[in-house]
C-alpha cells in the first residue's frame, strides 16, 4: 500500500486568520535586527528591491525564498492552514545557494514557531507564531495599533530623584 502525498494549495490570508495570532519573522544580520509581521498570502525574500523583505549579501539571490500561506490537505480529508517557506520561486526557479532550516538544506518546509532560517552567510531569520490569548491580548493590540508619542501624565520632577548605591546604609 502506498501513501498518498499531501496536497498544498495557495489560499488568501484573510482577517479571520490574523485574529488567531501573529506570524512574526525576527531578521538578524551583522548590521541590524528587526521584526517583520507576516500578514499576506505571499511574502518574498531576496536581494531585489521589489521583495517584501530585502536582504543584501554576496550569497543572497535576487529572489531567494518565498513564504506562502498554504492550505495543507491530506488523504484523510483534514485541512490545515499555515505558512510554508519555499526555496526561490519554487521548483523551476530555486535560489543559487539554497535555504537552511534548523541546520538542514531544504527546498520546502512547513514553518513552526522557533524555526531558524539561514539565508546566505550573514542573515538569520527566526519564525515565531504568537497565538492570541488573554495573556497576549495587550501585546498584539500594541503591534496592531497606531503608534503614539509617549506622554507623562503627571507633573513628576525627575530631577529630584535620588539614586542610592547598593553599598550605602
Amino acid at each position: 500500500m502506498t501513501e498518498k502525498k499531501s496536497k498544498l494549495s495557495l489560499v488568501k490570508f484573510n482577517k479571520a486568520d490574523s485574529l488567531k495570532g501573529k506570524h512574526i519573522l525576527i531578521v538578524e544580520s551583522q548590521n541590524s535586527r528587526r521584526a517583520v509581521a507576516l500578514n499576506k498570502a505571499v511574502f518574498s525574500i531576496g536581494r531585489h528591491p521589489q521583495n517584501a523583505l530585502v536582504i543584501s549579501g554576496n550569497l543572497v539571490s535576487r529572489h531567494h525564498a518565498t513564504i506562502a500561506w498554504l492550505k495543507y490537505s491530506t488523504d484523510t480529508g483534514q485541512d490545515d492552514y499555515c505558512y510554508w517557506i519555499i526555496d526561490g520561486k519554487g521548483k523551476r526557479q530555486r535560489s543559487r545557494n539554497g535555504i537552511f532550516i534548523n541546520g538542514s538544506k531544504k527546498s520546502l518546509h512547513r514553518l513552526q514557531s522557533g524555526d531558524i532560517i539561514i539565508i546566505g552567510s550573514e542573515t538569520k531569520i527566526t519564525y515565531n507564531y504568537i497565538a492570541y490569548s488573554t495573556d497576549t491580548h495587550d501585546f498584539l493590540n500594541y503591534c496592531d495599533g497606531d503608534k503614539t508619542v509617549y506622554k507623562i501624565k503627571d507633573d513628576t520632577n525627575y530631577k529630584e530623584t535620588i539614586i542610592l548605591n547598593g553599598d550605602q546604609d
